[in-house]
């Protein structure tokens, strides 16, 4: 597996990776009107061409497995391909993110991950991350979510481009 900067080309499979990932993270905790209109706004397909340039990808044999994309101190999306869970591919990338931010001068890194994802809560938290604030939204058909905000303290370290990862 090779970690390395996204490309415009990388489009199409990071939008249809991102569906994927958060269908299987949330579809067996969230109600069914929350997933209806998460799937009936098309979210991936404005945000991804707007901010690729900010992500990086995991791939292997050609094929994309999961990307991130830290923007500032926020690990601001986190997605890895069902199949590939427990792999390893979400703590390398997690792992990139976070060096860098530290490469950026940020001293922490922060995210936020819905309580209808109790995976991804478990992630962060095996991976050093804490707790620090909670907010209640209420989302279309007044289904209520609570978002969880984690942080973590980083090491300043810098390096950059392709990276293998084993």
């Amino acid at each position: 597996m090779i970690l390395r900067p996204a490309r415009e080309g990388d489009l199409p499979a990071m939008v249809a990776l991102a569906r994927r990932s958060w269908l299987s993270a949330f579809t067996a905790h969230a109600p069914e009107v929350f997933v209806r209109d998460w799937l009936a706004r098309g979210f991936e397909e404005a945000w991804y061409p707007k901010h690729w340039p900010e992500m990086t990808v995991a791939e292997a044999d050609g094929v994309i497995l999961g990307l991130v994309q830290p923007t500032a101190d926020e690990i601001n999306g986190l997605w890895v391909d069902p199949p590939a869970h427990g792999r390893g591919v979400g703590s390398a990338l997690l792992a990139e993110g976070e060096r860098q931010i530290a490469a950026a001068g940020h001293s922490r890194a922060w995210l936020s991950c819905s309580a209808f994802n109790p995976n991804g809560v478990r992630f962060y938290l095996a991976r050093g991350y804490r707790q620090f604030r909670s907010e209640t939204k209420t989302r279309t058909g007044g289904v209520v979510e609570t978002m969880l905000y984690f942080e973590r303290e980083l090491l300043n370290t810098s390096r950059s481009g392709v990276r293998s990862v084993d």
